[in-house]
């Protein structure tokens, strides 16, 4: 089985300890996909990167991992997410600069790679929203899921959802205690088109829409919260680990539900090395914290 990552692969920069590591949506996922897939599974990315030290920082994950690449270079930086975290480790972004991957568009080349798949995997999020509109737009005979990273921008949060959803097989969504109030319509949307869509919701569990009865699923206990930032990722790579070999959804969501378990017990979606921000960093990083 091939399965293919498209999308966000870049820089982690945490503010609170003023550190930078690998991450990204899509690299979350395919690494995590490379350790909960089979052996002889191949799974890789499709990103774009720009012209900096952080193309670096992507490209040794990926070839520590093992995974499979087709990376497209563009005039800018590596895209890079700022991250805050709370007392509990909950995860906050605080700022997201996609980067060269936010005027790139999908080549022939990585449009057959898309085709050639089993199993492909994007993300929406509102900065690259033209980039994702040509991933949408390629044909593939895969499994086709997509990672709502934000369902719809602030002023619609669920934009993306109703734009999307009849173009995918799955959907995953992470709903914070402030948009639960949508799940009647993520549920109306999953039933509407025939299509599955896991929404996750923290220390709540994680329920599943279909055209049949809702599925849901209990977290998985975690005494000591380190981080949350990827534990959403991780648990796609779980679901879709038995989802895609034909496994029902409530296996797929308790794989999910104890491989997120894992992740929110450490930093990062997978484990890295963190690089200290150089002493002339500038100052107005240091405002991007949440409680400054």
């Amino acid at each position: 089985m091939k399965v293919l990552a498209v999308g966000d692969c870049g820089v982690d920069r945490y503010v609170d300890i003023r550190a930078d590591r690998p991450g990204g949506i899509s690299l979350n996922f395919a690494v995590n996909a490379r350790n909960l897939f089979e052996p002889e599974d191949e799974v890789g990315v499709l990103t774009v990167l720009g012209n900096d030290s952080g193309a670096g920082v992507v490209e040794q994950a990926i070839a520590e991992h093992g995974l499979g690449s087709s990376i497209a270079y563009g005039a800018d930086i590596t895209p890079v997410q700022f991250i805050d975290r709370d007392e509990t480790g909950e995860r906050i972004f605080v700022r997201y600069d996609a980067g060269a991957m936010a005027a790139h568009r999908l080549t022939a080349d990585e449009q057959a790679l898309m085709q050639r798949s089993d199993v492909v995997i994007a993300a929406i999020f509102n900065q690259v929203v033209d980039y994702f509109e040509t991933v949408a737009d390629a044909p593939a005979n895969a499994l086709r899921a997509l990672d709502y990273g934000n369902p719809g921008p602030p002023e619609d949060p669920l934009a993306y959802m109703r734009r999307y959803t009849e173009r995918f097989d799955i959907g995953f969504v992470g709903l914070g205690p402030e948009l639960r109030h949508l799940l009647g319509e993520v549920e109306a949307l999953a039933r509407d088109n025939k299509k599955v869509i896991v929404a996750t919701l923290g220390a709540e569990g994680s329920v599943t829409f279909s055209a049949d009865k809702p599925v849901r699923c209990a977290a998985v206990r975690v005494d000591n919260v380190v981080d949350t930032t990827g534990a959403g990722d991780t648990f796609a790579a779980g679901f879709l680990s038995v989802y895609a070999k034909g496994g029902d959804v409530s296996a797929a969501m308790e794989r999910g539900a104890m491989a997120a378990s894992g992740t929110v017990a450490q930093f990062g979606a997978f484990a890295a090395e963190f690089t200290p921000w150089p002493e002339n960093y500038p100052a107005e990083w240091d405002d991007l914290r949440h409680d400054v």
